[in-house]
């Protein structure tokens, strides 16, 4: 297991910085925090970004709902989680404006180098922007402490010109992040044998598929009756057809559990 950095004093972020924490876009961005770097109550994830080929920490498991939807968006084309507010000097400005007592290490007088959750970088074919998020549960919005700190961090980004945006989640949003971590497993996860499904064995896939409910096993065992299959898992070449929105999935119904899928459209290209 990767050892954790010191994230203690102003030298300890000196040192991070030169090491390009918090840091670049893309492949190359480094989160400010890692799984590793912060104390582990079994929720924090490392997850295999498919926009970015790096792995991405996510620190809740509201964090990691949150990411799979937004890189699952078509117009989200980078995700750098765990953003430092800097410099740091700034958010200290803002919390002296509006008397807000500025995070500290624990233990020391140093202050905290605050990070937002999410920055989105997004893009529709015309223009690119930029969206902060803030990624917290009712239960955190009843804090007052933590309604402070989210109005520093509001307020550093809205000086900057971005928009900032709080998740909470609901039922809904759980069911549609459990789906599109199911069905992307088998490309972040690059296994060999995707390399045997070739886009002539998708066309093909497509054409024994209709839209509607239907069961996942009826689908599978229709490939295996159908397609030359050798090597290949019928039920990991329906996740790739949904992963890469060949086929538009209602991901409002729980995929797994109930073992049916709900196809809303089917496309001939792929869109990611």
């Amino acid at each position: 297991m990767a050892r954790g950095r010191r994230l203690k004093t102003l030298d300890d972020y000196a040192r991070s910085l030169k090491n390009k924490y918090g840091l670049g876009e893309g492949d190359d961005y480094k989160p400010w925090l890692r799984v590793q770097d912060v104390p582990s109550i079994g929720l924090a994830s490392k997850i295999q970004g498919m926009k970015a080929n790096r792995e991405h920490h996510t620190l809740s498991k509201l964090e990691t709902e949150f990411f799979f939807l937004a890189e699952f968006s078509d117009v989200v084309i980078d995700i750098r989680e765990q953003f430092p507010l800097l410099p740091l000097d700034l958010t200290v400005k803002i919390s002296k404006t509006i008397s807000v007592s500025h995070p500290v290490v624990p233990g020391t007088d140093t202050m905290h180098l605050m990070t937002t959750d999410f920055l989105l970088t997004c893009f529709d074919n015309e223009k690119q922007w930029h969206i902060a998020v803030s990624v917290k549960s009712e239960k955190d919005l009843r804090d007052k402490r933590v309604l402070e700190k989210l109005e520093i961090e509001r307020l550093w980004w809205e000086l900057l010109g971005v928009e900032f945006v709080l998740f909470c989640g609901t039922s809904e949003t759980s069911i549609q992040s459990k789906n599109i971590a199911w069905v992307t497993d088998p490309i972040r996860h690059r296994l060999e044998s995707l390399n045997k499904i070739t886009e002539d064995l998708k066309e093909n896939a497509l054409g024994l598929i209709k839209s509607g409910k239907q069961s996942q096993e009826v689908i599978c065992q229709n490939f295996l009756s159908n397609l030359e299959l050798e090597g290949i898992d019928p039920l990991m070449l329906l996740k790739v057809l949904i992963a890469e929105k060949r086929l538009i999935a209602d991901l409002t119904l729980p995929m797994i559990e109930t073992g049916f899928i709900s196809i809303i459209a089917i496309n001939a290209a792929a869109e990611i």
